[in-house]
């Protein structure tokens, strides 16, 4: 609901409402003075296109108000001025300033004053009806300006449809009398409209307000009019635009300060949900620290081997160690884990409690076979690694296999790194070859024992000829260094017959053997036993 046009305007804002509607009766009661008794120029359809503009715009603004405001009144008064839009219309039409040989409305002066009457009845008749609080239903609405719409067509086409109201020589007294009624019953549907608002109107009062008094003034300075184009007429013609200006800028002044209101509590919203999100951030960042401080203590982490197979011999030749963490009986997704954990400065920690738990579980292997870990290049360097893995007394062959969650800024320091692990045997792999440049980056650059395809290269090889042709450049390449390719993520038969036949060493994959927190099953020869 608007903040403002169902709340009491403040008094300046009040005030220039009330001003502009006195300043406009000031200057229609200085338009005789002015006009003297000058016929029809380019005045008359000035005045009566401004009126046209303004009077379809408070028509359009009060019912659009109605939404805003809930106040079904305004839709009788949007109801009122598109009737005053149509009638008006039809008088611009009617002058003999733009027609000169008769257009395609009637110019008598009898088919003139019956259309201004129509109007001015329809416009008193809403301001009424919304007094009343009738209900504005669509149906009801839409037959209250249907009839007047009606009754001005009718007035259009027929010279005098409701009788000789007027002539070259003047207002009958019927007219004189009718429009005398009507601005006593404007006049006292402004002070019951007033009386009704009580010491607190809202906008939307103000604004009917200076729609009926302004429309009373109207038919008063017309009631005074000796006739056409004389006196008090030109008085009235300039209220006839005044008063659906006043209301009109008043209404658009009310909602473009509406939208000022809006845009300042979307303002404040935007900045209380961003300072919400921040605290929640705070918690969040707080929360995931000690969840994080946790597993790097070794609550919650686990490790799952998953068997590297020879693809020919089908012979076990090592495991790759899987890290799994948990926190309440849930799951945690890795990758998450080490980003975060790389995004608080606890990644190198977290990852060396992941590699203790390995080497730790390394009895769960076959004897001769190695253990892979997954170590970042910022851990490599640590000094940590080199001792956990020095420390080992299995005496196992150890791989690690390098990762990229984050680029190598100085090859130099990491080849230092790798060279002190290959000084202790510990042999080195490179992770997701073949997934995009940066491995191909490693590979070149740390001289690694061994090749591991990245599962895209993988997925759908037996189908894919250059799939196929680049994992043949990969084999070719590491049988010219001395290296061995393992491909990681076979899934199927047919996957494994193409990597064998594309002499791929070794391999790992769901359909080999899943991960597993037990031993890596394997039979005396240290052939894999399917699950």
């Amino acid at each position: 609901m608007s903040p403002l046009l169902t709340s009491r305007p403040s008094v300046p804002v009040g005030l220039r409402l009330a001003g502009a509607a006195l300043v406009t009766a000031l200057l229609a009661a200085a338009v005789p003075f002015l006009g003297g008794d000058a016929r029809s120029t380019a005045a008359v359809p000035a005045c009566l296109g401004v009126a046209v503009t303004c009077a379809a715009l408070v028509g359009h603004l009060s019912f659009a108000s109605v939404r805003a405001t809930g106040d079904g009144r305004m839709a009788w008064i949007a109801a009122g001025a598109t009737v005053a839009v149509v009638g008006l219309a039809l008088t611009i039409f009617a002058q003999p300033t733009l027609f000169p040989g008769g257009g395609p409305v009637a110019q008598g002066p009898a088919a003139g004053a019956a259309r201004y009457l129509v109007w001015h009845a329809a416009l008193l008749a809403c301001g009424a009806i919304a007094l009343a609080g009738w209900a504005p239903e669509p149906r009801r609405l839409v037959i209250f300006g249907g009839l007047g719409a009606l009754l001005l067509v009718w007035a259009a086409v027929a010279s005098a449809p409701f009788g000789p109201l007027a002539s070259r020589d003047g207002y009958s007294f019927t007219l004189r009398a009718l429009v005398g009624a009507v601005v006593v019953a404007q006049a006292g549907v402004v002070a019951l409209w007033w009386r009704r608002a009580g010491r607190a109107p809202t906008w939307s009062d103000l604004c009917v307000l200076a729609l009926l008094g302004l429309s009373a003034l109207d038919a008063f300075a017309f009631l005074l009019a000796s006739q056409p184009y004389a006196g008090a007429w030109w008085a009235s013609l300039a209220l006839r635009a005044g008063q659906f200006a006043v209301p009109a800028v008043g209404l658009l002044v009310g909602f473009i300060a509406v939208a000022g209101k809006v845009r300042e509590f979307e303002d404040e919203l935007r900045a209380t949900l961003l300072l919400d999100r921040a605290r929640m951030n705070i918690r969040r960042t707080e929360h995931d620290r000690t969840q994080l401080d946790r597993l790097v203590r070794g609550d919650g982490v686990a490790v799952a081997l998953q068997p590297i197979v020879h693809l020919v011999s089908g012979l076990v030749v090592g495991a790759e160690a899987l890290a799994r963490f948990s926190a309440g009986g849930r799951a945690i997704p890795p990758e998450r884990c080490f980003a975060d954990a790389h995004a608080v400065g606890l990644g190198v920690a977290l990852e060396l409690t992941v590699v203790q738990r390995a080497l730790a579980g390394a009895d769960r292997l076959p004897d001769g076979c190695y253990l892979a870990l997954n170590v970042s290049p910022a851990t490599l360097e640590e000094p940590d690694l080199a001792a956990a893995l020095s420390r080992c007394g299995t005496g196992r062959p150890l791989v690690v296999e390098l990762t990229e969650h984050h680029p190598v800024e100085d090859y130099g320091a990491l080849s230092a790194a790798l060279d002190r692990l290959r000084a202790l045997g510990v042999r080195v792999a490179v992770d997701d070859v073949g997934s995009g440049f940066a491995s191909f980056r490693h590979v070149t650059r740390v001289n690694p024992d061994i090749l591991k395809l990245d599962r895209t290269l993988v997925c759908g090889i037996d189908d894919d000829p250059v799939r196929q042709s680049l994992a043949a450049a990969i084999v070719a390449f590491a049988a010219d260094v001395g290296a061995t390719v393992v491909s990681e993520g076979i899934e199927s038969e047919s996957e494994l017959s193409c990597l064998r036949d594309l002499s791929v060493s070794c391999g790992q994959g769901f359909y080999l053997a899943r991960p597993d927190f037990g031993a890596v099953p394997a039979d005396a020869h240290g052939r894999l036993v399917a699950a």
